[in-house]
């Protein structure tokens, strides 16, 4: 029976520093890390919807010049936030309308605010180590997040998997299942699937 015991008690207690050290695996990922929007180059993120019936359709097509500069484009049109400022179009060349501001108070701590809920509400965490991502080695990590509300009531998650390419420090693809949102808190049974290119040539003017 103390053998038993003894088994027991170590089966339990064994998996604890694996998981504390993936919880700051994973944690890095958001200081300074490939999750950083601080720390991330310049990009293309494609985003498509899978149905439960393995239909696809694409969401969102987003450019990104660093953190506070990105068009995105949907099947509605075309959307560019510089800072604050705000424009719509037809694609990502335009031409360009100015529109309503984007109401953030400020666009840096906004940004910082929102990588830092979601970092601070990662649980159920799994470092699932080196896989193939297509062609490409990557490490795979997998948790939950339900972040707290924004200063405007906002907050979305889900449970996430996310690539990594650790020696550029460089998200791959992200998997989004189970998504909550504070608009939408039962969770979807749809997964939406984000695929990055990277190409510091992305850059995004502000229009005249």
């Amino acid at each position: 029976m103390r053998g038993l015991l003894f088994l027991l008690a170590t089966s339990v207690l064994a998996p604890a520093p694996a998981w504390a050290d993936c919880a700051t695996e994973i944690g890095a990922l958001f200081e300074g890390g490939a999750w950083d929007p601080f720390a991330r180059e310049n990009r293309r993120e494609t985003t498509i919807l899978r149905k439960p019936d393995g239909t696809e359709t694409q969401t969102s097509d987003v450019l990104w010049d660093g953190p506070l500069r990105s068009i995105n484009c949907s099947a509605n049109g075309c959307f560019m936030a510089i800072g604050v400022a705000a424009w719509t179009g037809p694609s990502f060349e335009g031409p360009w309308t100015r529109s309503t501001d984007t109401g953030t108070h400020d666009p840096e701590e906004f940004v910082r605010g929102t990588n830092q809920r979601l970092a601070d509400s990662v649980s159920a965490v799994e470092c699932l180590g080196e896989v193939m991502l297509g062609e490409q080695s990557s490490q795979l990590y997998r948790f939950f997040s339900k972040p707290e509300p924004n200063d405007y009531g906002s907050w979305w998650g889900g449970r996430y998997s996310v690539w990594v390419d650790q020696p550029n420090n460089r998200i791959l693809q992200i998997e989004l299942a189970d998504g909550i949102a504070s608009w939408a808190p039962e969770p979807s049974k749809d997964v939406q699937i984000t695929t990055i290119e990277y190409d510091q040539a992305i850059k995004i003017p502000t229009p005249e």
